[in-house]
C-alpha cells in the first residue's frame, strides 16, 4: 500500500472513530450465487448483478458518511462482471474487501483485483470434503489448489473462514490443521439461526473453538471471549451499533440492521444521513441477546469495550511470538 493512501486511510479512520461513523459496511453487489449452501439465506440463483453505475452511487453515499471499510458482498460477488472496477472505485476513500466462496477465482482475476487496490479477501470454506447432501458445498478438498495459488499470487491479504456447526464439527480439527499447513490466516464463524442467534452450544463446541484459538492468532480475538460465552449457552449484554458503526446495504440499496434483521431500518443508502447514524448509534436493537452475527458485534466493540481492542492486539502479538518459538 502506498504511503499516501495509508496516510489518507489513517486520517479517515481517526475521523470515523471520533464521529461515531461507519467502521464496517457490507454492500451487496449481487444476490446471485453459483452455490446453494443449505444454511445460507443471502443468495438466489436468478437475480442480475446490481448495475455498476448504481453501485457507484451507493459507494458515494457510504463515502459521504465516512465509511472506513467497505466489503463487497453477495450472493457471490465474483459473479459481478465489474467487480474489479468496483473495487478500484471504492478504494479511493475506503479499505475494500470481498467475501467469496472462491470457486470462480482465476489467476487473471486475482491479478486484476490486486491492481484495483483490494485490501482483503475472505474465502469461505466450510467442510473438509464435499457433502453428499449438498447442505455444505465449499470444501477444502476441492479448494486447496485455488487457495495455494491465491496464497502465492495475491497482492492483498487472504483469510480463510470456517463455519462451526453440527455438520462441520467432526472434521473441524482436521480443517483447522489443513489451513494451518497452507500458511493462511483463519477465522471461525458460529452458525446462527434465521434471526441471528447462535444456533450451537455445548462443551464439545467450546473445546473445538479453543482448539482454533491454540492454533491461530487472529485480529478477531476481540470477539473470541464473546463467542466462547455463546457456546456455553450464555447471553452477554452488549449494545449493538448496527445502523451506525456497522452498515448492511442490501441488493436494493436499502440499509438494514444486518442480513438477518431486515425491514427494521429499510432506508435507501442514498437518503441515509449522519443524523440516521447518530440515532442508530444510540438505540438498543432488542436482538442483541445471543446474537452471533459477528459483523455487527465486532465494530460495536470499539465503543462498548474500547480497551478490549488493545487487549486483543496484545493477545495476538503474544500468540505470534509463541508460534515463532515453537517453529
Amino acid at each position: 500500500m502506498r504511503l499516501g493512501r495509508l496516510a489518507r486511510l489513517s486520517t479517515r479512520l481517526a475521523r470515523t472513530l471520533a464521529s461515531g461513523g461507519p467502521l464496517y459496511c457490507q454492500l451487496v453487489v449481487t444476490r446471485r450465487c453459483n452455490l446453494s449452501c443449505g444454511y445460507c439465506s443471502e443468495y438466489d440463483s436468478s437475480s442480475p448483478p446490481v448495475p455498476y453505475a448504481e453501485l457507484c452511487r451507493r459507494i458515494d453515499a457510504l463515502h459521504r458518511l465516512g465509511a472506513f471499510h467497505l466489503c463487497l458482498h453477495g450472493g457471490e460477488p465474483l459473479m459481478h462482471p465489474d467487480l474489479a472496477r468496483l473495487v478500484e472505485y471504492a478504494a479511493r476513500a475506503s479499505q475494500v474487501s470481498v467475501i467469496t466462496n472462491g470457486v470462480l477465482l482465476t489467476d487473471e482475476l486475482v491479478d486484476e483485483l490486486g491492481r484495483a487496490g483490494l485490501f482483503h479477501m475472505q474465502v469461505s470454506v466450510d467442510a473438509l470434503r464435499p457433502d453428499a447432501t449438498l447442505y455444505i458445498q465449499k470444501s477444502l478438498k476441492t479448494m486447496r489448489g485455488r487457495l495455494e495459488r491465491l496464497r502465492d499470487r495475491a497482492r492483498f491479504r487472504v483469510v480463510v473462514n470456517l463455519v462451526l456447526c453440527e455438520r462441520t464439527r467432526e472434521d473441524f480439527r482436521a480443517m483447522v490443521d489443513t489451513v494451518a499447513a497452507l500458511g493462511l490466516p483463519l477465522t471461525v464463524g458460529l452458525v446462527h439461526d434465521d434471526k441471528g442467534g447462535a444456533a450451537i452450544r455445548g462443551d464439545d463446541y467450546v473445546t473445538l473453538y479453543r482448539y482454533y484459538e491454540e492454533r491461530f492468532g487472529s485480529p478477531h480475538f476481540v470477539e473470541f471471549d464473546y463467542g466462547l460465552a455463546l457456546l456455553r449457552g450464555e447471553q452477554p449484554e452488549w449494545r449493538c451499533r448496527a445502523g451506525a458503526r456497522y452498515l448492511y446495504v442490501d441488493e436494493d440499496g436499502r440499509v438494514q440492521l444486518c442480513p438477518t434483521q431486515r425491514g427494521r431500518i429499510d432506508k435507501p443508502i442514498a437518503e441515509y444521513t449522519t443524523a440516521d447514524v447518530r440515532a442508530h448509534y444510540r438505540t438498543a436493537k432488542g436482538c442483541e441477546a445471543g446474537c452471533s452475527v459477528m459483523c455487527a458485534y465486532r465494530p460495536s466493540v470499539v465503543d462498548n469495550q474500547p480497551l478490549s481492542i488493545l487487549g486483543a492486539a496484545m493477545r495476538n502479538l503474544q500468540h505470534k511470538l509463541q508460534r515463532r518459538r515453537w517453529t
